[in-house]
């Protein structure tokens, strides 16, 4: 059990790398090196944390009097507020990377797509598979009192 949990961490650790060269096998960034992957998770790990917070407030109010002006219904507004902001932060940070470090850009929004989807998906599987193992292990069922009664474990 401790051993597959080390493999679920694994797996969301390196989620966005994975993510990056199933980009590159679509042929959507060109890398020169595999370092050119460790680098670029590097820089975008660092840009993430830094430059995309700022950069999604700013798309969220620049765009907030289009929006409002368009008199979009609320689950319309949350859509554009949560995903396309969050969409084109995620293409700016990625297009910045790739032209600091030199790697080839083919399609951004194929690219930023792709990597997004995918590195959420593989972090988010590992966590739910790790979490869905929980203290029972991996096949799951009631815990057990003392006495032999089922107990709800949360």
């Amino acid at each position: 059990m401790l051993l597959l949990g080390c493999l679920f961490a694994l797996l969301r650790l390196f989620a966005l790398p994975i993510s990056i060269l199933i980009a590159r096998r679509l042929g959507y960034l060109e890398l020169a090196s595999d370092w050119d992957v460790v680098w670029l998770v590097l820089l975008l790990g660092i840009f993430n944390v830094i430059i995309r917070p700022l950069l999604q407030v700013f798309l969220l109010l620049f765009s907030l009097p289009f929006i409002i002006s368009l008199g979009l219904s609320k689950t319309v507004f949350n859509f554009v507020a949560q995903y396309v902001v969050l969409f084109l932060a995620n293409s700016i940070v990625l297009y910045f990377s790739c032209k600091l470090l030199g790697i080839g850009l083919i399609s951004w929004p194929l690219a930023t797509l792709t990597i997004s989807l995918s590195a959420y998906l593989i972090s988010t599987n590992a966590s739910a598979s790790f979490t869905a193992m929980g203290p029972k292990g991996p096949t799951g069922g009631a815990a057990k009192k003392s006495d032999g009664s089922d107990v709800i474990d949360i």
